[in-house]
């Protein structure tokens, strides 16, 4: 059975005088939940849900900046590509989100985030929010928030759109590739490292 964690301190990005902590969040690693942020927690132990308080899972990522994007090659037992997202919150934290680069919610992540580069906002604070779907497979959805608008690239939605239409899944790749490089080249700087060591801890209240 996988075990969650209470992120209220992540949600509401408090500030904390203790060092920075690391960590690696993958997106909807169980599908049978309504969880979508699990916590790595290292080869050991399953992958930790974070939830709320109020015992209802965390789908909300707010004040955030993106620090650094990647795609990791051949990742794990079925060699899988993976989009790497890198963001700081107001409290210093750096969490690296991580789901296949092919996957709706980085579908979703990158179109809003090609969208907020054109705004020229990739400086600028913004909210990740993310849902499951209600589909067999329950996909995992995501929204790109900046001043209160959703952001969203209409040229990139509408050719992913119809890669989708036609099962490309080159042309997704592809597509995802590109956006992946725009934004890269605009931070123009090097993903964050992430210690692996403090990655494994499991998040507490006072880590954000």
């Amino acid at each position: 059975m996988t075990s969650s964690i209470v992120a209220s301190e992540f949600v509401t990005e408090l500030m904390s005088a203790e060092p920075t902590v690391d960590m690696m969040i993958g997106i909807g690693l169980v599908k049978d939940t309504d969880a979508v942020f699990f916590q790595y927690l290292g080869e050991e132990q399953q992958p930790a849900a974070l939830m709320l308080p109020s015992g209802k899972p965390c789908t909300r990522l707010p004040h955030v900046t993106l620090t650094g994007i990647d795609i990791a090659e051949e990742v794990g037992q079925f060699k899988s590509t993976k989009l790497n997202l890198f963001v700081t919150s107001s409290g210093g934290r750096t969490v690296m989100l991580t789901s296949g680069l092919n996957t709706l919610w980085s579908q979703c992540v990158l179109t809003g985030l090609v969208a907020v580069f054109n705004e020229y906002g990739l400086t600028k604070p913004l909210t990740i929010d993310s849902w499951k779907g209600k589909a067999s497979m329950r996909p995992c959805f995501a929204a790109i928030r900046q001043d209160n608008l959703k952001m969203s690239d209409q040229a990139m939605y509408d050719a992913l759109v119809d890669a989708r239409a036609d099962r490309d899944q080159q042309l997704i790749e592809r597509i995802q590739r590109d956006a992946v490089a725009v934004l890269k080249e605009a931070l123009g700087i090097e993903p964050a490292s992430v210690d692996v060591e403090a990655a494994d801890k499991p998040l507490v209240k006072g880590d954000f």
